[in-house]
This record gives structure tokens, sequence and C-alpha cells, in this order.
């Protein structure tokens, strides 16, 4: 969900934005294009945190240079092993904990750039060199891709293979494109300062309202909440149109999924890829090699990575419920899928998926159980792990 500090309607950001358009186009096929872009991203940080920004330089170019770190493999892994150690201990301290060294520095600054998404960004690549996909980038690249300023706010979480392939190739803006990056942009706007707006001020209570408003308030906020969010994303991918700099489709029709596990190949795209990369997949393959049944094996990756998921929103009962929630639903509709395909023919099958009425009703039974998930978040009281 959106996190950062960073205002979209405030002359930082768009400055921001036309400065690195600008640049992107000067020094567009130019060896320092690259130096540009995060010169561009280290002036808003600049801009952005004032004399503070000296402590986020300083943990980027420490991280940086244990990753490049030319030892042993043992002792690369090590430093590696550091840098996530780091990382966590910053997410734990941006997550309210109040852990060692903590100040009010740091607890102004991680929300400010977003740190939810910065430190799964250095997951991220912290395990492509790990596992030796890749090698340690340069430390442009390194910038661009940890602390990216057009998605700082609300992602997306582009994953480090795709950005390594892509940080070489830079097609040159056409009419076409920078239509199209400026269409984006107005949609994202219109979204937020339109839709999203008027949800908000006409059917939001910040869930204070009581009895069966209840049920008037949850789909609204999942509404609004799809309006707002997807608006970053909208503007976001606008502005990488623009700049020339690649960045991923984070929604795709959500809220008209017939089923869960359709609604997370659609929503926050890039958060649900990095959950199967480095979350579904491990924990299935570990349940796998302890000889457990398949399906179960699934089930149980998919609960635990949905637990792990909702620790990362809050570390709350609440937030566990709501991990708790969607985990179990995937589970459950898998297991449906698979009773689906072992009962019924393929053309009864194919009937089945295309017939109108049950995709509406499929549709609308997902969308009130979507909406419930936030039950526990907002109408319950916050009981913090702590």
């Amino acid at each position: 969900m959106p996190e950062a500090f960073i205002s979209l309607n405030g002359p930082l950001f768009w400055g921001t934005v036309f400065f690195g358009i600008l640049l992107s186009a000067l020094f567009h096929g130019s060896s320092l294009r690259n130096w540009t872009l995060a010169f561009v991203n280290a002036a808003f940080l600049a801009l952005l945190l004032h004399w503070e920004v000296l402590l986020v330089f300083g943990f980027l170019l420490v991280a940086w240079l244990l990753l490049k770190a030319k030892i042993s493999p043992s002792g690369h892994h090590l430093l590696l092993a550091a840098i996530g150690a780091a990382t966590l201990y910053l997410f734990f301290i941006h997550k309210g904990f109040q852990l060692p060294g903590t100040s009010q520095t740091m607890a102004k600054i991680l929300p400010a750039i977003g740190f939810s998404f910065v430190a799964l960004r250095i997951v991220e690549i912290v395990r492509a060199v790990w596992e030796e996909r890749h090698p340690p980038p340069d430390l442009a690249s390194f910038t661009n891709y940890i602390v990216p300023f057009h998605m700082l706010a609300a992602g997306p979480i582009q994953s480090y293979d795709e950005f390594a392939v892509q940080s070489g190739r830079v097609d040159k803006p056409t009419p076409r494109t920078v239509l199209a990056g400026a269409e984006r942009i107005a949609t994202g706007l219109l979204k937020k300062f339109v839709f999203a707006f008027a949800i908000r001020e006409a059917f939001l209570t910040d869930f204070e309202a009581e009895g069966l408003y209840v049920l008037v308030e949850l789909p609204c906020f999942l509404l609004w909440l799809y309006f707002d969010f997807s608006a970053y994303s909208d503007i976001a991918v606008g502005i990488g149109k623009l700049m020339g700099v690649p960045t991923p489709e984070n929604f795709k029709n959500p809220l008209m999924a017939r089923n869960l596990i359709i609604f997370w190949e659609r929503w926050h795209i890039s958060l649900s890829m990095f959950i199967r990369r480095n979350l579904f997949i491990p924990l299935q393959l570990a349940a796998a090699r302890r000889n457990l049944p398949p399906k179960l094996s699934a089930a149980l990756a998919i609960i635990l990575a949905f637990w792990l998921c909702g620790l990362w929103h809050g570390f709350a009962i609440n937030w566990l419920a709501w991990g708790s929630m969607h985990g179990i639903g995937l589970a459950v509709v898998r297991l449906y899928g698979d009773f689906l395909q072992r009962t019924l023919s393929p053309q009864r099958m194919k009937s089945y998926r295309s017939n109108v009425l049950i995709g509406c009703v499929c549709t609308a039974v997902n969308f009130g159980y979507l909406a419930l998930t936030f039950f526990p978040i907002y109408y319950l009281p916050q009981t913090l792990l702590k």
C-alpha cells in the first residue's frame, strides 16, 4: 500500500519528473545516461530528506561496497548475509520496533523513502548476487535499482533479473511512447484526485462508523484502495515511459477477478511475483524435501507466504489475520480448481468457465471476500507483535 511521504501534488516530485525527462532525452545514447539517472534519483532524495540523506547515501554506499567485495565465495556470502541482516534490522525499526540504535531520524527517514519497498529490492539484488545469477552492478545501476524516485511511493517492485536485462537496453522515446506515457500519468491523476477522492469523501469514515455501515465501508474502502494505489502505479509507469526507464505494470483489472488466484495475478503484480519467487517456491520446495504430499506442500507454502506478506504490511495480529484469510482462501481456491479438473470433463469445464452468470457470481463473491479481509485490520483492536 502507498506509504512514502511523497506528495504527488507538490513541486518536488513533478520538478524531478521534468528534469528527469529532460536529462534522459539529452543523454540518450550516451555512456553517461546511467549516471544521469542516478543523479536524478539521488537529487530527489537529497531535496526530500535534506541533510538526513547522508545516512541513506552512506547505507547505499556500504551495501554496494559489500556487494562488490572481491574475496572468497564463503566470505562474500558472509558479507551478503550482513547486508540482509542490516536490511532486516532497519525494516523492524521501520515497523515500529524500538531496537538498539533506534532514533527519531531513522523513524523519519525510513517511511519517507518507502523502506518496505526498498527492503524488498535489496532482497532481490542480494539473492541474485548470492546465487551468482548476476554480477554485482556498478554504483549508478545499484542506485537506480534500489531507490528509483518514481517508484518509491508505492512500487512497483521490479525484479532484479528484469532490471539487469533491461538496464542496458533503452529505447528512444517516440511520439507514440510519449503520448502513452502522458496518458498513463493523466489516468493516474484522474484515479487519485477524482475517483479515490470522491469515494473517500462520500463513503469512508476511517472506520469510525458503527453498526451495519461496516457492510458499506469495507467494499467502498476496497474500491478506494484500488483507485488510490493503482494511481501511483499508473503515474510511475507513465513517467518510466517518458524517461525511457522500463517500469513494470502493477495492476490489470484485479477487482474483476473471479477468484483469489486470478486476483493476485492482477493486484500489486510485482509484490505477487516477489512472493512467488522468494517465499512460495522456496517454502514449497522445503516442504517437498520433507516428503509431504504435493497438495499439502503447496497449501502450507501459500499460507506461510501470506503470513509473511501480512507481517510485511504490519507487525500486528490484525495483519497476520489478513494474511491468513488470503493464504487459506488461495489454498481453498486451488483445491476447488483441482476438484473441478477431476470431476468435470474438458467440455463441461470449458462451459463452466465461459458461463457468464457463474462468472458474475464468482466475481461478486470474490469481491465480497476481499473486502471482508480488511475487517480484522480496521475493526479489531490493533495487537502488535512486539
